[in-house]
């Protein structure tokens, strides 16, 4: 394995029962950039967990955010295990570099590349762990492993059967197959065919545990004022209102503003609302979004960073019979996910516990032992249910989880930093605007013979992890996807799409 020894998974698993615990390993490709025909790069470990009991628990190396992989990514481990479809059970999996995701290197979810990054993955961790089930029964009934079949979570010989249950701790004793054979898609029985999701009833019946529903004795909840312009700093702030509120506990300034630590949300909030805070607001408060997308509106009337060149563009613009140009604008918009961003974070002098909704495992984790002077590996997220992501569970700069972490480290006790509604509309990472002039020329049928595009907007890469294999030549293949691969604009001979990407 890679990056998680079989004590460690057994420890973060928590697991006290004996049976079958799979992981397996391939060896790791040469890293290559992210794309529409960009093949998953397969990373060092999966697992899947099968137990006296006969229940089998699928880790998932991903969030669920309500996309559905809390069923998807079981159905592909079913499928080829050949297991009892209602004893599968599924957990978030520890944040630990053995999840990985297979193309990007880091434990994360986003950009919708879950299914097709795990579907061979987690197919083969299924075939591998019904292969070593059928070599257990195999030696126990003393015959050859081929002429045995798995079907329905048992492995049959003739009238002879055994539950996976009972061969769970024998087939680990096993050396795992050095390859498995994967089913042919016409013998698939689960993936591609409706499915009940795995997930649905503890959503519907309020057993689901999102970040948000954390709790346990000493928790305590946190809000934090932060500064009415972005990168403004505390000059200076009078608690004293805030503090004579019932249940506040303590008033501490942390980067990020002044957190108001109480025995229960209201008066967090009620406490924040009281303090005085004398702000100073730094170059930030110089910035303007109507001057800013005036600013874009010029820059797009000029040449950029050439994403796509086909034909001359320009010469067949000239030759046009007619000319046609539009601009578009979107503005900065916040992600809005329906839970609002919330972390629970226990710390101690040799251990951090985190409790949230996260799609960057591997950054928040790295992040967190950062401020609270640990080793990743001496911290613990528990990924709960999260209530909406879309990406703003997943930025660089781990700002919701850094900032639980230093509350709590100011605090000295348990906290759950709570973002509301009005935090998170005012004060978080925006989806970036944007600015497209078009430039189309169409020819005596009116068909068009030509198309122009420039674009321009902030990189939702830079300083990201991504951007090493993801911008190249000035170009984010995020900013121009949809642009330079449009079906749409496939027929056109003469295509040029540029962009600029500013830094503010």
């Amino acid at each position: 394995m890679s990056g998680l020894s079989r004590r460690g998974f057994l420890q973060s698993s928590a697991i006290t029962a004996g049976g079958l615990i799979v992981a397996f390993h391939v060896p790791r490709k040469a890293r290559a950039a992210a794309g529409p025909k960009a093949k998953p790069m397969p990373a060092p470990n999966a697992f899947v967990r099968i137990a006296p009991d006969e229940s089998v628990t699928v880790l998932l190396a991903h969030s669920e955010m309500g996309q559905g992989i809390w069923t998807g990514l079981a159905m592909m481990i079913a499928e080829e295990l050949e297991c009892d479809w209602s004893r599968v059970r599924v957990e978030h999996a520890p944040a630990a570099p053995a999840y990985a995701h297979t193309a990007f290197g880091l434990q994360m979810t986003g950009g919708s590349s879950t299914t097709w990054s795990e579907f061979e993955r987690y197919r083969t961790v299924g075939a591998l762990a019904r292969e070593m089930l059928v070599e257990a029964a195999g030696q126990r009934w003393k015959v050859d492993a081929k002429k045995l079949r798995a079907e329905h979570g048992f492995v049959l010989h003739g009238k002879q059967k055994l539950s996976y249950g009972q061969l769970a701790e024998a087939a680990q004793q096993l050396t795992p197959p050095a390859s498995v054979k994967l089913k042919d898609p016409k013998d698939w029985k689960l993936i591609g065919k409706p499915t009940r999701r795995l997930d649905g009833p503890e959503k519907v019946n309020g057993t689901a545990k999102f970040g948000i529903d954390v709790q346990f004795p000493g928790l305590r909840a946190a809000l934090v004022l932060r500064s009415p312009v972005f990168g403004g700093k505390v000059k200076s702030f009078d608690a004293n209102k805030a503090k004579a509120v019932p249940g506040v506990e303590q008033v501490v300034q942390v980067p990020s503003g002044v957190a108001v630590v109480a025995n229960n949300f209201w008066s967090a909030k009620v406490g924040r609302d009281a303090l005085q805070v004398d702000w100073d607001p730094g170059p930030g408060a110089q910035l303007d979004s109507a001057k800013l997308e005036a600013s874009y509106r010029a820059l797009a009337r000029t040449a950029g960073a050439v994403a796509l060149d086909k034909g001359d563009c320009d010469a067949a613009l000239a030759a046009s019979g007619k000319r046609l140009e539009a601009e578009y604008a979107v503005p900065f918009l916040a992600h809005a996910p329906m839970e609002p961003l919330n972390c629970t974070v226990k710390l101690s002098a040799d251990s951090c516990e985190i409790w949230t909704g996260t799609q960057f495992q591997t950054v928040d984790q790295g992040a967190a032992a950062k401020v609270a002077g640990l080793k990743p590996e001496q911290v613990t997220i528990h990924t709960t249910f999260l209530g909406g992501g879309f990406g703003r569970r997943a930025n660089p700069a781990s700002d919701f989880v850094i900032e639980a972490v230093q509350v709590a480290k100011a605090a000295g006790v348990p906290v759950k930093v709570v973002w509301t509604r009005e935090d998170d509309i005012r004060g978080g990472y925006y989806r970036p605007m944007f600015v497209h002039r078009i430039e189309a020329g169409l020819d005596a049928k009116g068909a068009p013979s030509a198309w122009k595009q420039t674009v321009v907007g902030q990189s939702i890469l830079a300083g990201t992890p991504f951007e090493a294999f993801m911008v190249k030549n000035g170009i984010d293949a995020t900013s121009v996807e949809g642009v330079v691969d449009s079906p749409y604009l496939g027929g056109i001979a003469a295509r040029k799409v540029m962009l600029h990407s500013p830094r503010h």
